[in-house]
């Protein structure tokens, strides 16, 4: 699957980032217990973006329902044909700093497959309370929504959400079908992006991972290796067919995150692309129809 590249200017840095990175690459030289516990304090905390115009139709044609995960009431979005009857149940799961409604271009297709569409915001997301969550937070969240709203047959994730639904699977969610975009196939990779948006150096960074195993353990690590997961789903009596697609242009994950998650997951399939980078490709045409395709296929 082969997009032409097109030559793009470098985003324009916000100016609090670069402020952020100056102050961690040199005071946190000098003071590099202070700011790795910062650096991991701003770890967990997330940020919230205006929902774009493409995705506003499908948000006010979401029935919208809400689920108390945790303490927290947890945004739903439900999406079904007026028509069709849905015969199975699809979840999405947004990568972090991402929305529900990212599934925008997949629904009416979706509902034509008489699927029902289910997606959230999760904590610290979108419509949903908090300003932090987690890896293991975020997993609970898919865990309540699979016991509230019944089984799941199939799942799309972008990025981040491939990993959380990654570790749902390995906690007991059952899932026929699973399209994963742009995953991050474990931990370091995670810890690696961190360090790299943020420019921390290497004295902070091990405050961070330090901290980082301090708190939850050797289980964090384990608990989201994707790798590691989608191996020991091959080995279910029931085994989930995969799709991974992944851009070569990804500058938040290699595209061989992707490529070693697929081969590591049993019967997948995998898809390189081209041009769209870590974001742009969730919306992408073709991208859309080689999961629907997928979907359709393995039904």
């Amino acid at each position: 699957m082969n997009k032409a590249k097109v030559k793009k200017k470098s985003p324009k840095i916000p100016l609090a980032l670069q402020i952020t990175r100056f102050m961690y690459n040199t005071l946190g030289r000098l003071l590099p217990n202070y700011f790795g516990n910062r650096a991991y304090d701003l770890w967990f905390t997330t940020m919230r973006f205006k929902t774009p115009k493409r995705e506003l139709i499908a948000l006010e044609s979401a029935t919208q329902d809400s689920i108390i995960v945790n303490g927290i009431p947890v945004t739903v979005y439900i999406w079904q044909h007026e028509s069709i009857k849905p015969s199975k149940t699809l979840l999405f799961i947004h990568g972090w700093t991402g929305r529900g409604t990212q599934i925008a271009g997949y629904v009416d297709k979706l509902n034509e497959l008489s699927y029902r569409v289910i997606s959230f915001d999760g904590v610290a997301h979108g419509k949903t309370p908090g300003a932090q969550t987690s890896a293991l937070e975020m997993t609970d969240v898919v865990l309540a929504l699979d016991k509230h709203y019944g089984k799941f047959d199939a799942a799309i994730t972008h990025s981040f959400g491939g990993m959380i639904l990654a570790c749902a699977m390995s906690l007991g969610l059952k899932i026929d079908m699973a399209a994963m975009i742009c995953p991050p196939k474990d931990f370091p990779i995670i810890l690696k992006n961190f360090k790299r948006i943020l420019h921390l150096p290497d004295s902070v960074m091990q405050v961070v991972v330090r901290k980082s195993f301090a708190t939850h353990g050797q289980i964090v690590r384990d608990a989201v290796d994707v790798v590691k997961n989608v191996k020991d789903l091959s080995s279910s009596d029931t085994p989930c067919r995969g799709l991974v697609i992944h851009d070569e242009d990804d500058t938040d994950i290699s595209w061989h995150s992707g490529e070693e998650i697929a081969h590591a997951w049993k019967g997948a399939t995998f898809i390189k692309t081209q041009g769209l980078g870590h974001r742009r490709i969730i919306h992408d045409k073709e991208v859309i129809s080689n999961i629907i395709n997928f979907l359709k296929d393995a039904a």
